[in-house]
């Protein structure tokens, strides 16, 4: 599967409208049937199977807006994946990554019945405001080596802010290579994430989302801009730094 760190992902942040991943999932990878199923333990959290012809996996997960993330392990094999996708509509992207390899399945929710509902977000605080250096687009750049020669990983992410206040996933790009074989994946993005909008206050930078009636704030963190880079440091001390255009 094809890896992708999205910046909603990497801000952890947005509180984002939750969708239900339970169900059944199928498809294939390399002609081979795969089927998926998830079952809820708690809120947005799952546990569940990936069935191939011959493996089955045990999987447990955590659900953020549309985003999944968790493990998928194989003990007789001795196999832990970690495990990422995005669920647009009925259309599940599962990315399966270990020691910089990536598999990639497009899996199909069965019997969904998917209602598409324009949130209308509400109006931000009286003294926010959207500052101008902000708006555009900004990609984040990740790197990853194994230490041990085994493989190495680099990825960067793309989000769009509109000075509207909309926000876009820009989409992302992944390039694995190892000692003997390389790798890439991209993804175009989703584009505007509904019902999620952003604003500055006090030199901080927030993302506000409306679901089902329901508004909720996010602190992203302290953002300093300069040079065309900006840092976000949040209430924990975690930076992040991204670069326009």
């Amino acid at each position: 599967m094809h890896y992708q760190v999205s910046l909603l992902l990497l801000f952890s942040a947005a509180t984002l409208p939750a969708q239900d991943f339970s169900g059944t999932y199928t498809g294939t990878y390399n002609g081979d049937p795969v089927v998926m199923k998830l079952t809820t333990t708690t809120a947005n959290t799952y546990t569940g199977t990936i069935n191939d012809s011959q493996t089955t996996y045990a999987v447990a997960a955590q659900s953020t807006g549309k985003n999944l993330k968790g493990t998928c392990t194989e003990k007789s094999l001795g196999l832990n994946m970690q495990l990422t996708g995005v669920l647009n509509g009925a259309n599940l992207s599962l990315n399966l990554s270990m020691m910089g390899a990536v598999i990639t399945f497009e899996l199909k929710k069965a019997g969904a019945q998917v209602a598409v509902v324009a949130a209308t977000p509400a109006p931000i605080p009286s003294d926010a405001r959207r500052d101008p250096a902000v708006v555009g687009r900004w990609t984040h750049q990740s790197n990853y080596n194994s230490g041990y020669g085994q493989g190495s990983m680099s990825s960067e992410s793309v989000m769009i802010f509109y000075a509207d206040g909309r926000l876009a996933d820009g989409g992302s790009r992944t390039v694995t290579s190892g000692s003997d074989w390389s790798g890439s994946s991209s993804d175009q993005g989703s584009g505007v994430v509904e019902g999620v909008v952003w604003y500055t206050k006090d030199r901080q930078l927030y993302l506000q989302s409306t679901a089902n009636g329901q508004t909720e704030t996010q602190l992203l963190g302290k953002y300093y801009i300069e040079d065309g880079k900006m840092l976000i440091t949040a209430q924990g001390g975690n930076k992040m730094l991204l670069y326009k255009g």
